[in-house]
């Protein structure tokens, strides 16, 4: 390789690696800026719940946001029979309301199933899990302009609610844990790559 390319090329990774590793981190400060916002919101949306009812001297020792699924929802822990009979359930519910003249869509509202768990700060007893219904709005301000708010709609039955939020919870901790192995793989084989070359150069050099 002539000695023009090899300065072309030294000259790009100056330039190019920091410009990527910036990028790479205003990306992971963003994510991890929305992760703290979501679990402000969190926060706040469960100590409002528990001032309404007048239940105070606890703290929030977890908790867990799960989307309402709408009716097309197949729970992913299904057995295969299971699921295939949910689709043809589906289908057929589609079907029927084609068949109805002027079907008026309804409004699909955007709720949510707040799951958590108190906490006495001076013993650390932990409380029995509760859960309740919220709703996310974005109501009109201005001409073009929104304001999302929160509507708590009132607690839920923490045991029949998990019926559904269990099986869905599992399958995201089940995708999380794979991407996180495949991410660590993929780290160790650049790695081992980068190491090689290195070596290679380093060899080539020493001759």
């Amino acid at each position: 390789m002539s000695s023009p390319i090899i300065i072309f090329l030294l000259i790009a990774a100056v330039i190019g690696i920091p410009i990527y590793l910036k990028k790479k981190k205003n990306k992971a400060k963003k994510a991890l800026a929305s992760n703290r916002r979501n679990k402000d919101e969190v926060w706040k949306t469960i100590k409002q719940f528990l001032k309404e009812e007048g239940s105070r001297g606890t703290s929030i020792f977890e908790s867990y946001v799960a989307k309402r699924n709408n009716a097309d929802y197949i729970i992913p822990t299904l057995s295969k029979i299971e699921r295939k009979k949910k689709k043809e359930e589906i289908k057929i519910r589609k079907w029927q309301e084609k068949q109805v003249k002027n079907n008026v869509k309804p409004v699909i509202r955007d709720l949510y199933v707040v799951c958590f768990t108190q906490e006495n700060p001076k013993t650390h007893e932990l409380f029995k899990p509760r859960c309740i219904q919220c709703e996310v709005l974005n109501v009109k301000i201005g001409k073009k302009d929104y304001d999302r708010r929160i509507a708590i709609d009132g607690e839920l039955d923490y045991d029949t609610e998990m019926e559904w939020i269990a099986p869905m919870k599992y399958a995201e901790e089940l995708k999380m844990r794979k991407a996180n192995q495949m991410k660590e793989k993929q780290e160790q084989k650049a790695a081992l790559k980068a190491q090689k070359n290195a070596n290679k150069e380093r060899n080539k050099y020493a001759k």
